[in-house]
């Protein structure tokens, strides 16, 4: 058995992330994003950990950008600005909504939901994706999953800011997934972060820019047992005005594959698309290769 988290520890653990975020949550919008910046361009001149695996994903991933140093710093910028604004947004989700300034793409996922049809919303990490669920919140009847990080305190925060529009919460279990599939079959849209290393149990490899990466199989059985029509989105963060700009874009037609593993081979095909739309606003100090293939060679 692995070794129990002291639950004075953790809770305290909780309090001073939750202290934290809190304290973020009240600087003024150009306060929060001016430390972030100078954050993000501290952590990109050291040697840390996120630089570090920063570059190694960029290597693997994106090999020929012609200046890889520049996008790794641009994008830790960019990362920082996504953990500091969220705190802010958390705690005023109505000042997260009103930043979105306009939207790309979204009439044949209007259509979709008008018909009555499930469908499904797949958001990477790129962008601001609170941003994103306040904005499908409030124009759509949302159902999502959560789970919990192992901090209630934080936990507390995350679900005050997701649910402020309405959002409707699952617990990421299988009961959970059996009431998501319920309503995704009367026609609720859900939106799910599909490029997370799924446990053992939940993924399998598939091709993410030509490495090996362990996939989560939860949306795509989505797919196969609602028939529901699937969506990428996320929330671009606008240069110089605070603004965002909300971008959906139809997946790739064959993650309706009845093959899984062709599935999530298009389910990771349409997370490449996004992300080349804007790269440094993507999560690239992730660890995403962290679990690899038998006689894989772990590149961290």
């Amino acid at each position: 058995m692995g070794r129990r988290t002291n639950p004075r520890i953790q809770k305290l653990k909780g309090n001073l992330a939750v202290a934290g975020l809190r304290l973020l949550g009240l600087l003024p919008f150009s306060l929060n994003r001016a430390l972030a910046t100078a954050v993000g361009r501290l952590l990109a001149a050291l040697p840390t950990e996120a630089r570090r695996v920063t570059r190694i994903n960029l290597s693997l991933c994106l090999p020929n950008q012609p200046n890889p140093d520049q996008l790794a710093r641009d994008s830790l910028v960019e990362t920082v600005k996504n953990t500091f604004e969220i705190a802010l947004f958390w705690r005023r989700p109505e000042e997260g909504l009103d930043r979105v300034v306009s939207v790309d793409g979204d009439g044949p996922l209007r259509e979709a939901v008008d018909a009555g049809q499930p469908v499904l919303i797949l958001a990477p990490h790129i962008g601001c994706w609170e941003v994103l669920n306040f904005w499908l919140a409030r124009d759509f009847p949302l159902h999502v999953m959560f789970a919990p990080s192992g901090m209630a305190e934080v936990d507390d925060l995350i679900k005050q800011g997701r649910e402020h529009f309405g959002s409707t919460m699952y617990p990421a279990s299988a009961r959970g997934v059996a009431g998501l599939v319920r309503a995704m079959r009367k026609g609720a849209m859900t939106a799910i972060l599909p490029d997370q290393v799924a446990d053992r149990r939940s993924g399998r490899f598939a091709p993410f820019f030509g490495q090996p990466a362990y996939t989560g199989t939860l949306s795509c059985k989505l797919v196969q047992q609602t028939g529901a029509r699937v969506f990428m989105a996320w929330a671009r963060r606008l240069p110089g005005t605070g603004g965002f700009e909300i971008r959906v874009r139809p997946a790739h037609q064959d993650i309706h594959d009845s093959d899984l593993d062709h599935a999530l081979k298009a389910m990771n095909q349409s997370i490449e698309a996004l992300i080349l739309e804007e790269p440094s606003q993507y999560l690239w100090s992730y660890k995403r290769f962290r679990r690899q293939p038998p006689g894989g060679t772990l590149p961290y």
